[in-house]
C-alpha cells in the first residue's frame, strides 16, 4: 500500500498534468487527425519520437520499425517498471463532426489510442522532470499493431524489449464508464481470442435426391447447434467460456447439395487451462455429428491473443494510487471483459496490471462504444491516465521485487 509519504509527491505530479493538459489534448487531437492501421504506424511514431527526443534523459530506441521505447533510469535504486501504450488505428470512416475528426479516409482512432499515447508521452515528461527522486528505471512502451493479430506486443517481446523487466502496467479508456471512474481488477480483465475454421465434407448432388447425398448444409447445421455442448457440457460452470460461429457459406445455386460448408467462429475465455481444451473439444464433437451422417470434417484453429491476468499486488496498488493520489477520481468496481488484448504478450515476462480508465461523458455527448464510427472520449480522462502512469513507479517500486 501507499503511505502518506507519497502525497506531496502526488500533488506535485497532479499539478504537472493540469499544467500540461492543454498539450496533451493537443496531442491526442493530432494523432486523431491522422491515424494509422496496424503495421503502418509511421508518421504516428515519428510525431512521438520527434516530442521523446525534446525530453531530456530518454534513451530513444526502435525494437521494430513503427513502435518505440523510451527508457528513464531514475537516481534511486529500484525495479524496472514498463508502461505501455497502443498507437495504432482502425478501418473505419470517422463520422465525427469535430475539428479534430480523421483526415485519413476509412482511417480512424476508433478505440482511443491516439489517447493512450498521449497520456504516455504527458508522463514520460513528467517524470523526468522528477528523475532525481525516481527509483529505478522506467521503460515506456508505444506499441504498434495491437487491433491486428499476431500484434505488436509479441513483436516487441521478440526483440527484447522485456529483458529485465520486473514489472509491466498499461490503460485503456473506457467508453462504457464515465469520466472519473477507474478500475484495476484482480486477476482477469480481458479474454483470450481465437478463431476456428470448419469445413465439413460430404457428398453433392441434386436438391431433388438428397437421399443420394450426404448433405453437408444440414450436418453442419446440426454441428452448429451441438457445438454450445463444448459450453454447456464441457466446461465448469464456474469458468467464463464464449464460443460463437459467426460464419456459414455453403453453395452457390438453389437446386444444388454442394459438396462441402463451411462454418467459422470465435473462441474466448479467461482461463489458459480452459482454452487448451477447447480445439479438442469443437474437432470431437464435429466429427461426431459428421461421422454419424457419412460425412467428414477438417479443422483449423487459430490462437489469438491471451487472457490479460492481472497480479492482485500489482493490482492492489494501482486500486491505492487511484484512491489516494487521482482525487476526484474513484476505483470503479468492474467485471472482466470478453473483449481481448495483446498485452498478454507482455504478462508472459512479467507481472503486471492492466487499468480501465472511464472516459464517457453523456453530458458532453460522448456516448458512443469503440469501434462505431462516432466514437470519442472525454478528454478529461487523459489526465486520469497521465496522473495513474506518473505515479505508478513510485507506488510500485514499494513491492518487494
Amino acid at each position: 500500500m501507499i503511505d502518506a509519504v507519497l502525497t506531496p509527491l502526488a500533488s506535485r505530479i497532479a499539478e504537472q498534468a493540469r499544467a500540461q493538459h492543454a498539450e496533451v489534448v493537443g496531442w491526442r487531437r493530432q494523432m486523431h487527425r491522422h491515424p494509422e492501421l496496424s503495421f503502418q504506424e509511421i508518421s504516428t511514431s515519428n510525431f512521438l519520437a520527434q516530442h521523446l527526443r525534446g525530453i531530456d534523459g530518454l534513451m530513444l530506441e526502435r525494437p521494430t520499425p513503427t513502435s518505440l521505447v523510451a527508457r528513464l533510469k531514475g537516481g534511486q535504486p529500484g525495479a524496472t517498471l514498463a508502461i505501455r501504450a497502443d498507437i495504432d488505428a482502425l478501418p473505419i470512416q470517422d463520422q465525427k463532426r469535430c475539428d479534430y475528426a480523421s483526415e485519413h479516409a476509412g482511417v480512424m482512432h476508433a478505440c482511443g489510442h491516439d489517447g493512450h499515447a498521449a497520456m504516455l508521452l504527458g508522463a514520460v515528461r513528467i517524470l523526468a522532470g522528477l528523475r532525481a527522486e525516481l527509483p529505478g528505471e522506467v521503460r515506456f512502451f508505444f506499441q504498434h499493431a495491437e487491433e491486428q493479430h499476431p500484434g505488436g506486443a509479441q513483436q516487441m517481446v521478440d526483440a527484447g524489449v522485456m529483458q529485465g523487466v520486473d514489472r509491466i502496467i498499461s490503460a485503456h479508456v473506457m467508453s462504457t464508464e464515465d469520466t472519473g471512474q477507474i478500475a484495476v481488477l484482480d486477476g482477469p480483465a480481458l479474454a483470450s481470442s481465437d478463431r476456428f475454421t470448419l469445413r465439413v465434407l460430404g457428398r453433392g448432388g441434386h436438391a431433388a435426391n438428397p437421399d443420394r447425398c450426404v448433405d453437408p448444409v444440414w450436418i453442419a447445421a446440426q454441428i452448429v447447434a451441438h457445438l454450445q455442448a463444448v459450453v454447456a457440457r464441457n466446461t465448469d460452470p464456474h469458468e467464463a467460456l464464449i464460443l460463437s460461429v459467426t460464419r456459414f457459406h455453403a453453395g452457390e445455386a438453389f437446386n444444388v447439395i454442394p459438396d462441402a460448408a463451411e462454418l467459422g467462429g470465435s473462441v474466448r475465455c479467461f482461463s489458459d487451462v480452459v482454452r487448451e481444451r477447447v480445439p479438442a473439444l469443437i474437432e470431437r464433437i464435429a466429427a461426431g455429428v459428421a461421422a454419424a451422417h457419412g460425412a467428414r470434417i477438417e479443422l483449423d484453429y487459430l490462437r489469438g491473443y491471451s487472457p490479460v491476468v492481472n497480479d492482485p499486488a500489482i493490482a492492489g496498488v494501482l486500486r491505492a494510487v487511484v484512491a489516494q493520489a487521482l482525487a476526484p477520481a474513484q476505483v470503479h468496481a468492474m467485471r472482466p471483459l470478453p473483449n481481448s488484448e495483446d498485452f498478454s504478450a507482455f504478462l508472459r515476462h512479467a507481472p503486471g496490471a492492466y487499468a480501465f480508465i472511464g472516459a464517457r461523458n453523456a453530458a458532453k455527448g460522448i456516448v458512443h462504444p469503440h469501434h462505431h464510427p462516432g466514437f470519442d472520449f472525454d478528454e478529461d480522462a487523459l489526465m486520469h491516465g497521465v496522473q495513474l502512469f506518473a505515479n505508478a513507479p513510485f507506488a510500485l517500486n514499494r513491492l518487494a521485487a
